[in-house]
């Protein structure tokens, strides 16, 4: 297959026959397209796994012919949007989603004159048989057409002729007036579909085909998990944390940043779903469900990325009403107050949290046992502090100067015990009687937050470049495929669980794109080449037939979580180049 950018869209050619897949989601469901005019997976959200257990597909026919399977296509994909071109025949199947609408939508067309004979099958969608008819009420499943056709039950497919073009909605649904209402307008929803990508801002930044598309394909990451359900208004960590629909607070934190110029309330409405989900004594859990009841509770990493979220919002939009918003009766700030103070109850006699038994994974590393002082974990808790004592500024005195003051004794602490001189870098975590002291890419945020001086940051990049940059470092043996997250290894199997087990697999020396964009922000920040990390992730995965973000991904390991929502910290690093750093607190 061959693959091209243009006017901000994934263009790859190839036979007709050949699955080209491609993810697109919208605020109540996510479905993946096959590159064929079909589907290969139908989710709703909070509602139960994959509704295609088997088979949705097209057959078509032109003028009594099949279609030849190894006709020539291109397939465009960009947005919510997926088409296939078969220019020799004439005929282009096109799909795409609404952003609210539960239901796909598709447009089948042939030149004018020709007969178009169209068979949809869809084996997981029950109903009886109904002759002509331009409406499929069935068990489980709704179907409008443009033109008259009959829906056989013994082969669970509707067949239809027509000439020119046929427009189709299906859905896996059983609301009728919704479903009928957004066929009729489906002209419009097709030129929204097309609206809601040209209307996004591309920042100057984006020079390149290439990097357009992957601008493109990251912030629409964010916009296609955001979900709504009553009032559940947040982002899905991505397409298969549907069931039960939950909101991560990390996952959530990248998610968004690339929104606050665009859906400043989308942030908003993503922190006061978070906010309902902590609990009363203060403590964050991993994920927030629909809910609003605790998904793997009392993370080390959550509390700091609520307190920092809400320092973000106010700090980005001026909107400092949100500060008085109440939980129950407590307002959001006095909430930060509360988890920072919980929080803080975990610091020992250094001012570091220690994150105590041998067995806890309980931060983004969630397949590593990283105990007593993690390095990421505390430059967290040291924004944390710093976003606190900036919030109360001018609020309330005595509480900045306590929680400056506590920012102070952190960060003296993280550059005192976890900076390694001699191997120029921070370690990974250490406990009282052991260090890991492989580099890790999460150590990053130590650069991003001020708290590493610049000769402590130059040389930490010094050491990132030479040893997690795969075009650099030969002697992990995979090639280039951009920015592992750590190496070497980890030392202690008993570190390790699940996946991460295995060498150079998920948090085991895999690239997460997330803290790719996080590193390319860095090396930006301090004048470094940072194309080559932004752009790793994106090209060697469509290179592979991955074409909207994943979450991770090595030669070693089968590729993880496509249209991964903190993925879009990629789009996030294009928009703030060439601009103040967008962590400055001042």
């Amino acid at each position: 297959m061959r693959y091209e950018y243009r006017n901000g869209a994934i263009r790859v050619s190839g036979s007709y026959f050949e699955e080209m897949r491609y993810d697109i989601s919208n605020e109540k469901i996510a479905v993946l397209a096959d590159g064929k005019g079909g589907l290969l997976s139908y989710r709703v959200a909070d509602k139960g796994e994959d509704r295609l257990s088997t088979f949705f597909a097209f057959s078509l026919s032109l003028n009594g012919q099949p279609l030849d399977p190894y006709l020539e296509k291109t397939v465009e994909m960009i947005g919510r949007t997926q088409s296939v071109s078969l220019p020799e025949a004439g005929v282009t199947t096109a799909l795409f989603l609404s952003k609210d609408d539960n239901g796909v939508f598709f447009e089948i067309s042939a030149k004018a004159g020709d007969i178009l004979s169209v068979t949809l099958n869809c084996r997981n969608a029950k109903s009886e048989t109904h002759l002509d008819s331009d409406f499929i009420r069935g068990a489980n499943f709704l179907l409008s057409s443009s033109e008259k056709g009959d829906w056989i039950t013994e082969n669970d497919a509707f067949y239809l002729e027509a000439r020119g073009s046929v427009k189709l909605f299906f859905s896996f649904d059983n609301d009728e007036a919704a479903h009928r209402q957004a066929f009729l307008a489906f002209d419009r929803k097709k030129a929204e579909a097309k609206e809601e990508i040209e209307q996004v801002s591309v920042p100057a930044s984006v020079k390149t085909e290439e990097e357009k598309a992957l601008y493109l394909a990251a912030y629409f990451t964010a916009l296609e998990n955001h979900k709504t359900l009553g009032s559940f208004r947040a982002f899905a960590a991505g397409i298969a944390y549907l069931e039960p629909l939950r909101t991560y607070f990390r996952d959530g934190y990248f998610t968004l940043l690339p929104l606050y110029l665009s859906h400043p309330d989308y942030v908003r409405d993503e922190i006061l779903t978070l906010a309902r989900g902590i609990a009363p004594d203060g403590s964050c859990p991993s994920a927030v469900k629909r809910d609003f009841t605790a998904f793997w509770g009392d993370h080390f990493d959550s509390p700091s990325f609520f307190v920092m979220m809400i320092s973000d919002y106010v700090r980005h939009t001026d909107d400092e009403t949100l500060l008085e918003e109440k939980i129950g009766d407590v307002t959001l700030l006095k909430l930060a107050d509360k988890v920072l103070t919980k929080l803080s109850a975990r610091a020992d006699e250094t001012g570091l949290l220690y994150k105590a038994g041998d067995y806890n994974k309980r931060d983004w590393a969630d397949e590593v046992n990283r105990n007593g002082y993690v390095t990421y974990v505390e430059a967290l808790y040291a924004r944390a502090l710093a976003c606190a004592s900036s919030l109360y500024q001018g609020r309330d005195e005595a509480a900045s100067a306590k929680y400056e003051a506590a920012y102070r004794k952190v960060k003296d602490a993280i550059n005192t015990l976890l900076f390694d001189r001699e191997k120029g870098y921070y370690v990974n975590y250490k406990t009282r009687d052991f260090t890991e002291d492989n580099l890790s890419v999460d150590t990053v945020f130590t650069l991003l937050f001020g708290i590493a001086d610049k000769e402590k940051a130059e040389s930490v990049l010094d050491k990132m470049e030479a040893l997690l940059e795969t075009r650099n470092n030969q002697a992990q043996k995979g090639g280039d495929f951009g920015v592992m997250s750590v190496y070497p290894l980890y030392k202690e199997r008993r570190a390790t669980a699940h996946k991460s087990m295995r060498p150079f697999d998920y948090h085991n020396g895999a690239n997460w794109c997330y803290l790719t964009a996080m590193y390319a922000y860095a090396k930006y920040l301090y004048g470094r080449d940072y194309a080559y990390p932004l752009l790793s992730c994106f090209s060697y995965n469509v290179r592979r037939g991955h074409y909207t973000p994943v979450e991770y991904f090595s030669p070693c390991a089968p590729t993880g979580g496509s249209l991964q929502g903190w993925s879009a910290a990629i789009a996030f690093t294009y928009q703030y180049i060439g601009k103040a750093s967008f962590f400055d607190l001042k």
